[in-house]
């Protein structure tokens, strides 16, 4: 059984991330690439490691579950942004490819980075909601507090924390 990132295309496509249309094959990997580079370094690896196995085998306590639930959106939306470009320019045997359809047109390049721009924000929006929602509720999550968790920037970070000022266009 394949290891699903948190993200399911039920819920990409529920809450309007993508339409119905798109293959979930040209997705599935941006969820993984969200997951492991995005929220990964956030919450710390043993504590990601531990809510994706429990995921997984959906044996998530109900506070996992409310975290898992904001983690969803931040990676959902980090996965769209990603989305936007790789769904747009696709390397194919023959270089980079602009997908156009037939009653389609190719959009300027200026407008892929604007809509890649506008989806990071709403990523980070609810990566600074699982940032805040740790910190106030870190008692209810041992594993997140375990010394073992030591690569969180979250809990790496001082004085509240850095910014994403530096992130999108």
């Amino acid at each position: 059984m394949a290891t699903i990132w948190f993200c399911t295309e039920k819920f990409l496509k529920d809450y309007g991330m993508i339409t119905a249309n798109v293959d979930s094959t040209d997705f599935s990997p941006l969820t993984q690439l969200a997951s492991k580079a995005f929220i990964k370094p956030l919450i710390g690896s043993y504590f990601f490691n531990d809510l994706l196995v429990k995921y997984n085998a959906q044996t998530l306590s109900n506070d996992e579950i409310r975290v898992v639930e904001i983690m969803k959106f931040a990676i959902a939306w980090r996965a769209t942004a990603e989305a936007v470009v790789s769904l747009t320019y696709q390397l194919k045997n023959k270089g980079i490819q602009i997908q156009n359809g037939d009653s389609s047109e190719a959009v300027e390049d200026k407008v892929v980075w604007k809509l890649y721009d506008h989806y990071i924000q709403k990523a980070i929006y609810f990566q600074d909601e699982l940032r805040d929602f740790l910190k106030d509720n870190k008692d209810l999550y041992p594993v997140y507090e375990d010394a073992l968790n030591n690569d969180s920037s979250i809990k790496g970070s001082c004085c509240g924390g850095g910014d994403d000022f530096s992130e999108g266009v």
